[in-house]
């Protein structure tokens, strides 16, 4: 028994020595945990020298996993690493995780008493710690490769409390650190191009189930590589704190995007509707969990998401292989996608639980398969979209067909009525059509033959006026009589014109031809106007180079010669000379009517096909504006053309009348 006693010390140093780091090149940057102890500290009370006592009378417990798992725990755990540096270069000491809210880090200084560091994910920041997606310690130099140097972390989380520890010397802790970036740059790389993805494709299709997804995408991004792996750093002090803070609110925001979007993707509203009272039910626990976040009981939350997260993953995949049993193809994707994301939940938090041991492996690729799960669905998006569009282009193209048929029924329906509708139009146009135009030429008529009347009638009234009177001896009123003569005859041809275009414009005015000579009208309304042109003082000239027959309205052209002769007689100064010329060739007879002009004519305004503004003549003779209209309206009814032109200081008016063929006239009449 002695004997035993006398033992009892070495083995206490030899376990004690078993438990020393030595840190060198050798060491590898891999989880130590087997090789520390630590101590649980219930009350939360303890100092690092009440802790030191503790560990000199044997309290402290040996790990036998290397990331040491704590749970959801209110206590304060107390860890003990004891190290040897024989490289005589800087050490460190690593705590690979960012989501512990309260870290203390106390080693020995020279003089032996304990330096302190404070940190935490929702500590200030330490200008004197190294703190990144870990938190990095620098060991003390002071002493190297003699006895072991112990250190002490002090460490208190309302969160499920994981301690992944390492130590490497500088060159070693870069490449570590460089390794487990490029690996984590992977799925960080993945998760950012698949985000952007869906929204790309949110906005193009205008799909709910890409923009569930996107929020869910976002969101794990947030949970999963911003508060679990720590790199809420690069997003600035604030928002660390924001996410350390309440992690759970977007591990929440993103189940609920997840549900949606499965809800979505399986057309559950259709296919599986008594499944909505899972889906709220579900929703309905995650808002709670949201709400239990917000209020700050992020301790409480831990355990309801270990079974949320386990729960959701399961009934959301057993309604995607109900769907896929019930012919909807497009879950199949789903279901082999949604797999990953079930194993991947239930390990992590059966490990959580320490049902299974949680190691390096479960630390490092546990996100991982949220990634792999995550490109799987973009698979079955892609395969659900394919299908989608596939079924609205054979429904677009049987309404396409239908439309056609219905189309082509319409088509030849509604060309029947356009041509009702057009034949009619047609007649309604010509009966508007004639009614405009009779009551142009009415206006027109009416106004060149008031025109006409005018000044006889006045010197009718001034002989009767002076005769009244006794102004005049009886051989003066038989000489104003005499002179008066044409004028009366010229009224008498006014009247029976007027009444002749009474009568016909009942039926508006008709272009009636006949055979008559353009010389014999043009003597008679010469000598009609004859009075005129002496009381002007004018001299008129009549050339004839061609007499034959023309075929026209008769009535018509009388009138256009009338107004004619009558403007050039207004518009030619006092002692001018009128000058008319009748020529032809082998179709046409044309007559030509040419005075001089006093000051600027714009001839345009002649030529034009609209009315212009009445006139006044060289002895202010009113006109009203009508008479060249009216001319070339009728010139064309007799198949002719009124044109207006200015040679050598002349106003010449010509038109053209067609001349008499026997031939022709007969193959028209018949």
């Amino acid at each position: 028994m002695r004997s035993l006693l006398f033992l009892l010390p070495f083995f206490i140093s030899a376990a004690a020595y078993s438990q020393v780091i030595t840190v060198n090149q050798d060491l590898p940057y891999l989880s130590l945990g087997k090789s520390i102890s630590y101590l649980i500290d219930t009350s939360g009370r303890l100092n690092i020298d009440q802790v030191v006592e503790k560990r000199k009378s044997g309290e402290f417990l040996k790990s036998n996993t290397d990331i040491l798992n704590f749970g959801n725990s209110s206590s304060t755990f107390w860890i003990k690493v004891s190290y040897r540096n024989q490289n005589r270069q800087k050490a460190y000491l690593i705590l690979d995780v960012s989501s512990i809210e309260s870290i203390d880090f106390y080693s020995r200084s020279a003089s032996g008493s304990f330096n302190k560091i404070h940190t935490g994910s929702l500590a200030p920041e330490n200008p004197g710690l190294i703190a990144a997606n870990n938190y990095i310690f620098t060991l003390p130099e002071y002493n190297y490769d003699a006895v072991p140097q112990d250190i002490y972390l002090r460490l208190r989380t309302d969160n499920i409390l994981l301690v992944p520890l390492k130590m490497a010397v500088s060159e070693r802790l870069i490449e570590g650190l460089n390794s487990t970036e490029r690996v984590e740059s992977i799925y960080i790389g993945i998760l950012v191009a698949l985000l952007f993805f869906n929204i790309f494709v949110f906005i193009r299709s205008k799909d709910k189930a890409y923009f569930y997804y996107s929020i869910y995408i976002l969101s794990l991004f947030i949970y999963m590589v911003c508060y679990f792996r720590g790199y809420s750093y690069y997003l600035g002090y604030d928002f660390r704190i924001f996410v350390n803070t309440y992690p759970y609110l977007f591990l929440g925001i993103g189940s609920i995007a997840g549900i949606a979007f499965s809800r979505s993707f399986l057309n559950l509203k259709v296919l599986l509707p008594q499944s909505k009272q899972f889906i709220r039910l579900l929703i309905g626990c995650w808002i709670f969990t949201i709400i239990l976040c917000l209020l700050g009981y992020k301790s409480y939350c831990s355990i309801l998401v270990q079974v949320l997260t386990g729960t959701s993953s399961l009934t959301i995949w057993l309604l995607g292989v109900v769907v896929y049993y019930k012919g909807y193809k497009p879950a199949l994707y789903y279901i082999i996608a949604w797999a990953f994301v079930c194993l991947t939940s239930v390990w992590v938090v059966l490990s959580l639980s320490n049902v299974f041991i949680y190691s390096e492996i479960s630390f490092r690729f546990a996100p991982l398969g949220f990634i792999f799960e995550l490109l799987l669905l973009s698979l079955a998006m892609g395969d659900r979209l394919k299908k989608l569009t596939t079924e609205q282009l054979v429904i677009q193209s049987e309404k396409l067909r239908i439309q056609e048929e219905n189309l082509y029924l319409i088509s030849t329906q509604n060309e029947r009525l356009e041509k009702i509708v057009e034949s009619r139009t047609k007649s309604l146009r010509k009966m508007v059509k004639s009614l405009e135009d009779a009551n142009a030429d009415k206006s027109r008529l009416f106004s060149i033959i008031a025109h006409d009347l005018r000044s006889p009638f006045n010197s009718l009234i001034s002989l009767y006026s002076l005769n009244d009177l006794d102004l005049l001896s009886l051989e003066e009123v038989k000489m104003l009589l005499n002179d008066s003569r044409k004028s009366f005859d010229h009224i008498h041809n006014t009247l029976n014109n007027l009444l002749y275009w009474a009568q016909s414009q009942l039926k508006g005015i008709n272009t009636m031809p006949s055979r008559f000579n353009m010389l014999v009208l043009t003597n008679d309304l010469m000598l009609v106007y004859q009075p005129l042109i002496k009381r002007k003082n004018m001299t008129t000239e009549l050339i004839i180079t061609d007499e034959e027959d023309v075929y026209a309205d008769l009535n018509q052209i009388n009138l256009v010669m009338r107004n004619l002769i009558d403007n050039a007689i207004k518009f030619t100064p006092l002692g001018g000379h009128i000058h008319l010329k009748i020529w032809g060739n082998e179709h046409f007879i044309y007559i030509d009517v040419c005075n001089p002009v006093v000051g600027i004519l714009d001839i345009n305004q002649l030529a034009e096909d609209s009315g212009s503004e009445p006139s006044y003549g060289t002895s202010n003779e009113q006109g009203v504006g009508l008479g060249l209209q009216l001319c070339r309206d009728f010139v064309e009814k007799n198949n002719g053309l009124l044109k207006a032109s200015k040679e050598e200081g002349r106003v010449v008016l010509r038109f053209n009348l067609p001349k008499f063929k026997a031939d022709i006239i007969t193959a028209v009449n018949r």
